[in-house]
């Protein structure tokens, strides 16, 4: 099963960075930097604990792993990247459906990947790399 995404629909949110930035960025200029960068190494060890556990089929820790990147993907803005993880969420609950969740999680990789290109431009351009 194909999830669709509308293709309108940006990798990454601009406004939601720009929010993230409003609120840290007036008493800590590098605090952005180090939210991207925790997101970046956190989110890449939340891919791979979500694929281990689909291998082993624990479907609690699948869904735990994919509630978390849902909510901190949009958090920064990356709405496909928490579009996809908020349906494997969803599927995590549903019995039977092994394909359906492979799926999923090659399409979570799939956004993770083209968000966290997008959030590395983005970090670079911030630091005038």
């Amino acid at each position: 099963m194909q999830l669709f995404l509308d293709p309108d629909t940006p990798v990454i949110d601009r406004n939601a960075l720009d929010v993230i930035a409003e609120v840290f960025s007036p008493n800590d200029p590098d605090a952005l930097l180090d939210l991207l960068d925790t997101f970046l190494t956190e989110s890449t060890k939340q891919i791979e604990e979500m694929h281990a556990a689909f291998l082993t089929g624990d479907w609690a820790t699948l869904h735990r792993m994919a509630h978390s990147l849902k909510s901190s993907s949009a958090t920064f803005g990356a709405t496909r990247l928490a579009q996809v993880s908020a349906a494997l969420e969803l599927a995590a609950k549903e019995p039977d459906f092994d394909d359906r969740r492979l799926n999923l999680i090659e399409q979570v990789r799939h956004e993770h990947l083209a968000a966290c290109e997008s959030l590395r431009l983005e970090l670079a351009r911030l630091t005038g790399a």
